[in-house]
């Protein structure tokens, strides 16, 4: 099945209030001499100023005060500042439970302007463990003696820094809010909506009981109208936005936090419209990545993507299911090994989800339900378990080798669909 979890083999919680109005100015460098015009007398130090104001900008996203916010802007119209009042504008559709930017590093510039190093610090309310802290390059410019913002992202430094933008940084969004759901739509996606929110509102509740482990029961799913954002993200599965219908994909606390704020989906454009049994199984998929989260970072992928297929199908009736036809050709000539990690997501991707998705039948059915989740915990205890050392877990947890477990995958395949 073309879905997958973006980086699937290592995908890529506390909360925190905001103090309104605190600074942070950590190694803020001081001002070169000589690299710009100096401040008035009696005005305060750059990195002083440049953090005032990042703090009003931030105060004004929570007040949803927007002439605040757009006096924080080089006020020359530009391409610039009607992207900050879109911004601003996406901004306020999102739920926010902490929205702060704090100033790390200022270095003066010719013609005085200064650059300062931002980590933006966002938290979606009901949704994020955990603040996300992204770094961020600002620009700044003196216009009529104030210091004004004149850029907010740099690409070569969002390249070294691993930043993605976000859809509310890419185009203007429409957020809906509901039911443990955060849409994020666009313009030309939003008319799918209500279709969209109830179809992964169903999802919640199918998956729900079916797995036993610990999670918030709310996701934000991305539905927007192009693949632009899908293929932004590093380590896509296959590398294609056009051959995934789906992908979920983790969002790093950031900041020195090696953990998690959450994990979100994104549905490719053209499955928006599809409201049939193909999308809420798609979508099921998708939540089940979602639902496990980490814990099958360090698992086999033929064993994350099984599960994330197994749970799925889980509520539709067995005459119903669908595989593909490569799996069934794949299955027919013999199957003498699970599917590998290398070539996963490559040109059998959908046969080897069906196989992957049948290899977890076949634990399921023989040994029971609970067995599947065991084996995920002890393929992911510690650092994990390589593919090549599969064996000797599965050995341990259900008394079968890989070259085993394929070959009764296989048989079931050809016997329900060959």
């Amino acid at each position: 099945m073309p879905s997958a979890s973006a980086d699937p083999r290592r995908r890529l919680r506390t909360l925190a209030a905001l103090l309104l109005g605190t600074l942070v100015l950590a190694g803020c460098s001081p001002t070169a001499p000589g690299t710009g015009p100096e401040p008035a007398p009696g005005s305060p130090p750059v990195d002083v100023a440049l953090a005032a104001l990042l703090s009003s900008r931030a105060k004004a996203v929570l007040l949803h005060d927007q002439p605040v916010f757009m006096d924080s802007v080089d006020p020359k119209p530009s391409a610039f500042r009607k992207r900050q009042r879109r911004l601003f504008a996406n901004l306020q559709e999102l739920p926010l439970a902490a929205y702060d930017l704090e100033l790390n590093d200022v270095r003066r510039l010719p013609g005085g302007r200064a650059q300062g190093e931002v980590t933006v610090i966002m938290q979606l309310d009901g949704y994020d463990a955990v603040p996300v802290r992204t770094p961020a390059l600002f620009t700044f410019a003196r216009v009529d003696g104030d210091w004004e913002v004149t850029s907010d992202h740099d690409a070569t430094y969002d390249a070294a820094h691993d930043v993605d933008l976000q859809p509310w940084e890419r185009t203007r969004i429409q957020a809906e809010n509901q039911g443990g759901v955060l849409g994020i739509f666009d313009d030309r996606s939003v008319d799918d909506a209500y279709q969209v929110m109830r179809a992964v509102q169903r999802g919640i509740a199918a998956i729900a009981p079916r797995i036993p482990l610990a999670w918030s029961h709310h996701v934000v799913v991305y539905a927007l109208s192009d693949v632009a954002q899908m293929a932004s993200l590093d380590e896509l599965p296959g590398g294609d936005p056009e051959r995934l219908e789906g992908v979920a994909f983790s969002v790093p606390a950031g900041g020195g936090n090696s953990g998690l704020a959450s994990v979100r989906f994104m549905l490719n454009p053209r499955m928006l419209q599809h409201d049939d049994p193909r999308r809420d199984r798609l979508i099921r998929h998708e939540l089940t990545h979602v639902a496990i989260a980490d814990r099958d970072d360090r698992v086999p992928i033929w064993l994350a993507e099984g599960i994330a297929e197994w749970v799925s199908v889980r509520d539709e009736p067995r005459d119903q299911r669908v595989i593909s036809r490569d799996a069934v050709e794949m299955a027919q000539a013999g199957l003498t090994a699970l599917p590998g990690d290398t070539d996963f997501n490559g040109a059998r991707a959908s046969a080897n989800y069906g196989i992957a998705w049948w290899a977890c039948e076949v634990i399921a059915d023989r040994f029971g339900p609970e067995r599947i989740w065991a084996l995920l915990a002890e393929m992911g205890k510690g650092d994990g378990t390589p593919e090549a050392d599969q064996d000797a877990v599965l050995q341990r947890v259900i008394g079968m080798t890989g070259a085993q477990l394929a070959a009764a995958a296989g048989r079931r395949i050809v016997r329900y669909f060959g």
